[in-house]
């Protein structure tokens, strides 16, 4: 494994814990600031929707520099911004600081995942993508059960706090293992066109928007609907749930770069909605059934880090010219359809109740599948098969 790549996973690390990290402190945190937790929510909605839009921007106003350099000033700031978030007085000046963070984390995630694809040989790109995203998927294992647990014995601010301390040493391991380069910036406005007016390639980002936003309508608010759906209530049983999804979801990302270059950019990309559709579906059926509800759990959080790899690789093969324009779409994409998701999930939660928000997720994960299955059928063009299999 090149180092090099693991270095820029833990990167990613930093910024999939940033945001998800909520999850798992929804509650005490509303109750901490006196609102609602349907409010409360929205600081991952939010969060995301400011990811989506910082990162194109940032992407083109940062176009030409350095990227040790830019990664290692961002991930200065990035800690900054976690310092101020553990120190802030209220909801209000909370979601400033989590603007920002999402400002800093659109592009740590956005420059990691064009410097894997050029560190990387051509044969492994979609394996070197994968990696980046296990980095976000392992934020899962560790980050949020032991958030949980910190916020149980000491309060959410030390959250924030100890990502701010992480960010520090990994700036300077950066700063002396990655090399100078220089690339092109993604935010080239005829590739940006390029992707969005080919109904092909749009249909392929909208894939990631409504699945993911199927995902995010459950789990934003995974630990109050654990409370009150679930019956699982004690915060050392749900911090070692979430340990137990997060250690499934590690290897997702790896695994959806994988499925990618073993079955198809094409195949893979209607694969893996049909896969977490099942999945998902599996869960409120299981209810009552705690061992066949962690399992649906599992596998469910799994699959859901199988389709960014997924894809970009699909992005990347179907149009290599826009290719790294399509790559820092999706980064956009993926933070839309985590928007969407947190929202439509509190929207529930007011509406109808929190039992219903894995059914309404579920419908957006069925549109997903449509749009994947149009695209491959717009696209048309036999796949080749490789030549070679790839290797493990």
């Amino acid at each position: 494994m090149d180092l090099r790549l693991l270095l820029l996973s833990l990167c990613t690390f930093a910024a999939g814990l940033a945001e998800a990290i909520l999850t798992g402190i929804l509650p005490s945190l509303a109750n901490d600031l006196g609102v609602s937790l349907s409010l409360a929510g929205q600081l991952t909605s939010l969060f995301s929707l400011s990811f989506a839009i910082a990162a194109p921007v940032l992407g083109w106003l940062t176009r030409g520099a350095d990227c040790r350099r830019l990664l290692v000033v961002t991930l200065l700031v990035f800690a900054l911004f976690n310092t101020g978030a553990a120190l802030s007085s209220g909801y209000t000046t909370l979601l400033l600081m989590r603007i920002g963070m999402a400002a800093c984390c659109g592009l740590l995630i956005m420059q990691a995942s064009l410097l894997a694809v050029e560190l990387a040989p051509p044969a492994q790109r979609g394996r070197a993508i994968g990696l980046i995203f296990m980095g976000i998927s392992g934020s899962l294992v560790l980050g949020v059960p032991a958030g949980v647990l910190v916020d149980d014995w000491l309060g959410w601010r030390w959250i924030f706090a100890a990502i701010a301390l992480y960010s520090l040493p990994l700036a300077a391991l950066l700063h002396v293992a990655l090399p100078r380069r220089t690339m092109g910036s993604p935010a080239n406005g005829a590739m940006y066109r390029r992707q969005l007016r080919n109904p092909v390639l749009s249909l392929a980002q909208t894939v990631s928007i409504l699945l993911l936003g199927g995902h995010f309508t459950l789990f934003a608010y995974i630990t109050p609907w654990f409370q009150r759906v679930a019956g699982i209530d004690d915060s050392q049983h749900i911090a070692l749930t979430l340990l137990l999804i997060g250690l499934a979801a590690i290897g997702g990302g790896y695994l959806g770069g994988w499925l990618s270059d073993r079955i198809g950019h094409r195949r893979a990309l209607v694969v893996v909605p049909v896969l977490f559709a099942s999945a998902m579906l599996a869960i409120p059926l299981s209810l009552g059934h705690p061992w066949m509800l962690l399992a649906a759990l599992m596998v469910w959080s799994t699959i859901s880090w199988m389709i960014s790899p997924a894809v970009q690789s699909y992005l990347l093969a179907s149009d290599p010219a826009s290719g790294t324009a399509g790559i820092a779409l999706n980064t956009s994409a993926m933070h839309l359809g985590v928007a969407l998701g947190a929202a439509l999930g509190g929207m529930v939660i007011s509406l109808a109740g929190i039992v219903w928000a894995p059914w309404a997720g579920l419908a957006l994960v069925a549109l997903s599948v449509l749009c994947a299955a149009l695209s491959c059928w717009l696209q048309r063009e036999p796949e080749k098969a490789p030549l070679t299999a790839p290797s493990r």
